[in-house]
C-alpha cells in the first residue's frame, strides 16, 4: 500500500511538473515478473521509472541509505539494500523470489550515475545477466531522458524540464542461447537504440 501511494504521488508530480511522457508502455509485461534496465543520470531516475511502469517494482539501493532516519524508511518501501563492493547470494535469491512472485525488479547496470546516460562509461554489471538466467525472466530495456536536466549532478532542487521514458521490446533470457555477458551487451545496445530514437524525436519537434 505504501509503495502504490508513493508511486501514484510521483506519477502525478512528474506528469504535472515535468510533463512526463511514456513511450512503449505496451512492452511492459502485464502480470509476470521482469527486470527493467535503464540508464542512470540523476537521482530522479528510480522515482521516474517507478512512476512510468505503474507496477510493483523493487529497486536496489546502497545499504548506507537504510541507516539514515526517515530516508531509510522511505527507501525501504521500494528497495532492498545492496553492497556495491560485492555481490550477495542472499540478495540474488531475494530478487529471484520477487521475480517469481510477479514483481518487477529495476536495475541500473551502470551502478552509479553515468554522465553518458547509457551505461557505456561505467559498464554493465554481470549481476544482471546472472539474475536473468537464474530467474528465467525477461529483460525490459528502458531509456530515461530529461532527468539530468531537471536534477543534474550537484543540483539541489528539480527543475520543470520535460522528462521522457521510452521502453523497448523485452529480451527473453530463457530463449536466448547467448551467455550472460552477451545478454547484458544486448540490453546495453537496446538502451542505446532507445537513446537515439528519443534524441531523433526531440530534434523533429519545433
Amino acid at each position: 500500500m505504501t509503495y502504490h501511494f508513493f508511486r501514484k504521488t510521483f506519477d502525478l508530480y512528474f506528469s504535472l511538473y515535468n510533463r512526463l511522457e511514456v513511450q512503449g508502455r505496451e512492452f511492459i509485461p502485464p502480470t509476470e515478473g521482469f527486470i527493467a534496465v535503464s540508464n542512470h543520470t540523476s537521482y530522479l531516475d528510480p522515482l521516474v521509472l517507478g512512476a512510468a511502469v505503474r507496477r510493483r517494482m523493487t529497486f536496489l539501493a546502497k545499504k548506507e541509505l537504510f541507516g539514515i532516519p526517515l530516508v531509510g524508511t522511505f527507501v525501504g518501501s521500494f528497495s532492498v539494500p545492496v553492497d556495491r563492493d560485492r555481490t550477495s547470494h542472499v540478495l540474488i535469491r531475494e530478487l529471484v523470489r520477487r521475480l517469481g512472485a510477479g514483481e518487477g525488479v529495476a536495475m541500473f547496470p551502470a551502478g552509479g550515475r553515468d554522465k553518458e546516460g547509457d551505461g557505456s562509461e561505467a559498464g554493465f554489471k554481470r549481476g544482471l545477466g546472472l539474475l536473468a538466467r537464474l530467474s528465467n525472466t525477461r529483460i525490459l530495456p528502458a531509456y530515461i531522458a530529461g532527468t539530468d536536466e531537471s536534477l543534474p549532478v550537484g543540483g539541489k532542487f528539480p527543475r520543470p524540464s520535460k522528462i521522457t521514458v521510452r521502453f523497448a521490446p523485452c529480451l527473453d533470457a530463457g530463449k536466448n542461447e547467448n551467455d550472460a555477458e552477451q545478454l547484458v551487451l544486448m540490453a546495453m545496445e537496446s538502451i542505446r537504440g532507445l537513446r537515439r530514437a528519443v534524441d531523433k524525436s526531440k530534434n523533429k519537434k519545433p
